[in-house]
């Protein structure tokens, strides 16, 4: 699907962008071979750069950073990296920068900076991971755990591949597939449990034949022979196994089309022969092997044959001849640093030799091994470290433990009985706080359901005393003002009538519209519109965001006299010019925050005023939490979350 994507963009590239066609991409990328291919794929990519395609840019980079890794080119790299990373700095194009750290992992790969390789493999994996890009995750954490293979780190070679299976398993990505079956079977085999090993080659034979590539299809094949028939050898089961290696030996053209494949099966084959005591049979097919890899150029391959035929003329008492395999297997194991068969020919040599240099070899054998040992140790610790610093999702983490303590568990199978009878308590204790939870939640809303009919109860109180100071006290006083008016005691009267006004206010501030009848929006509109002047300005956020309706008309009151309070509040006492009121909804709780600009105050060296410990002790009674965050001349800040049900 991208293949063709990429397609139709570069075709419409070259319609809307015309170009000479000896200065084109397409004719850089199709004459990119023999002496002129990286000038031409680099001619590619600077030309992708100035025609500013995104799409372009990219691939080319790509393509480029392809052919420089298997050129072992650590300069073409750097180059590819970089304009990656240009163009993620550019356009925020978070696949660029996944590619990028893909790119310095290969980088380091090829320089054998394992420990650093696995780190950018890392990164890489965490920018898929934010991108949800299955496939990329997968093919990285295939990379890592091929690195841990290496480094004999087969428990977290298990751990990365099972997790790498967990994004590859659903969308059917079988060549990247395939590779996670195979690298899991050679740790689980590595692990000496070659039933469960030879469980995932088969998975992995099984869709072989999804592979439409018929090469691919066939070198895949045979080294699932080759292994599965390897899970029957570590078995003991060398008549099954024997089948196998010859199935795959009996291929056509096989040396030739897939020579690695036909070493990998023969020297199976062998090994099988020396475990039967077949020596003579052994050694020949090792003979072949070897010859076949020094054709090849495999040095590395060709310290392992060397390092079998110094096991086999050992056994066979051939001594000269088998110093001779263990001092050239020695030789190019340092060489490729193939500590394994350094070990293994360090070992022969020092049962070949006699006094001093015997002792030599038995010496550099010993310290070898204690240092691979310390190397093993380390590099797993800092994969470890490398995992643990750069994941920031706790869930990954519980997740590796639970695999790590289930693995435990299946260990321990004579402790069932135990681990059973826990998981019971386990859950009688999780039934019991369950149901204590409950228990918890019903009397909270009881206690919140009563709290709300004491509010209601007090509002009607506070009804009854507002329309008594309103119509009867108010009425009074209004009287008593005329009498004095007709009788000219004109100050008296003035001075009544302020108190008339006082008492009229304060009525009006016990009393409020019914939210019934009146909206709550429209309520605090109307306290916005009473204090709002050309030197003070009330903003109000997502007030819409709250269903209303739905809210109980006790937190609507305290929402309204806590707003009503701090707007006096700002405008009396903090001087602010101007403040904002901002609402939020969450399935659970109402949220209200009331900012403003005025001088602030200290919030630790000042106690609160009757107006704020009114409005805490309103909020609180509701089982809603209050809280003031204020600086001196730079304005303040109430945060307040009142819960819908009390809980």
């Amino acid at each position: 699907m991208k293949k063709n994507i990429f397609l139709f963009l570069f075709f419409t590239v070259l319609v809307i962008f015309p170009q000479k066609p000896t200065d084109s991409i397409a004719f850089y990328l199709k004459n990119a071979k023999g002496t002129h291919q990286f000038s031409y794929l680099k001619r590619a990519v600077l030309l992708s750069e100035e025609l500013k395609i995104d799409s372009l840019i990219k691939q080319t980079s790509i393509e480029y950073a392809k052919h420089s890794y298997f050129a072992k080119d650590t300069l073409g790299l750097t180059f590819s990296k970089n304009k990656l990373l240009k163009h993620f700095q550019l356009k925020k194009d978070s696949f660029s920068l996944a590619k990028a750290y893909h790119l310095e992992a290969l980088n380091h790969k090829i320089k054998n900076n394992l420990d650093s390789t696995f780190y950018y493999y890392h990164k890489s994996k965490n920018v898929s991971i934010a991108l949800k890009d299955s496939i990329e995750i997968g093919r990285r954490l295939l990379s890592m755990a091929v690195i841990q293979v290496k480094e004999l780190d087969f428990l977290g070679c298990e751990i990365t591949t099972i997790e790498g299976l967990k994004y590859v398993e659903p969308i059917k990505k079988y060549r990247t597939l395939i590779s996670l079956y195979q690298t899991l079977g050679n740790a689980l085999g590595s692990l000496k449990k070659p039933k469960e090993a030879r469980g995932y080659y088969l998975k992995a034979k099984e869709i072989c034949k999804f592979n439409t590539v018929k090469y691919r299809r066939e070198k895949n094949y045979l080294n699932l022979l080759s292994n599965i028939g390897m899970t029957f050898k570590d078995e003991g089961n060398l008549t099954k196994a024997t089948s196998l290696f010859k199935e795959g030996l009996n291929t056509d053209s096989l040396e030739t089309k897939y020579p690695e494949q036909y070493q990998a099966l023969l020297g199976n084959l062998s090994a099988v022969y020396f475990k039967q005591g077949e020596i003579e049979k052994a050694i020949e097919g090792y003979k072949i092997v070897l010859k076949s890899r020094i054709k090849t150029k495999n040095l590395y391959s060709q310290s392992v044959s060397h390092s079998f035929l110094a096991e086999a003329y050992l056994k066979n008492k051939k001594y000269s001849l088998a110093k001779k395999h263990a001092s050239r297997g020695l030789e190019l194991g340092r060489k490729t640093r193939n500590n394994k068969q350094v070990l293994e020919c360090l070992k022969f040599l020092s049962e070949l030799t006699k006094g001093e240099t015997a002792k030599k070899y038995l010496e550099d054998y010993i310290i070898l091994n204690d240092s691979l040992f310390t190397r093993e140790r380390n590099l797993k610790n800092q994969f470890a470290k490398v995992r643990y610093e750069t994941e920031k999702k706790d869930k990954e983490n519980a997740g590796l433990k639970q695999e790590n303590e289930r693995k435990q568990l299946e260990l321990e199978t004579e402790k069932q009985h135990k681990i059973i009878g826990w998981l019971l308590a386990g859950v009688s204790v999780l039934f019991i706080g369950f149901g204590l939870s409950i228990v918890s939640i019903r009397r909270k809303k009881m206690i919140f359901e009563a709290k709300m009919q004491q509010i209601k109860a007090r509002e009607k109180e506070r009804q009854k005393v507002a329309k008594s100071l309103h119509d009867e006290v108010a009425g009074d006083i209004s009287m008593l003002h005329l009498k004095l008016e007709k009788t000219n005691q004109l100050k008296a009267a003035k001075k009544l009538d302020i108190i008339k006004e006082n008492v009229r206010n304060l009525s009006h501030q016990l009393s409020s519209e019914s939210f019934d009848k009146v909206p709550f929006k429209d309520q605090i509109i109307n306290i916005v519109s009473d204090f709002f002047e050309i030197d003070f300005k009330i903003k109000i956020i997502e007030i819409d965001r709250v269903l209303w309706k739905t809210v109980n008309n006790a937190i609507k009151r305290t929402l309204f006299l806590s707003i009503r309070e701090s707007i006096q509040n700002s405008k009396k006492h903090a001087q602010a010019t101007a403040i904002t009121l901002t609402f939020n909804e969450t399935k659970k709780a109402i949220f209200l925050t009331i900012s403003d600009n005025g001088k602030g105050f200290d919030v630790s060296g000042q106690k609160k005023g009757i107006g704020l410990k009114n409005i805490q002790e309103r909020i609180e009674e509701i089982n809603g939490v209050f809280s003031i965050e204020s600086e001196l001349e730079k304005g303040t800040n109430i945060n307040i979350e009142i819960p819908k049900s009390g809980t």
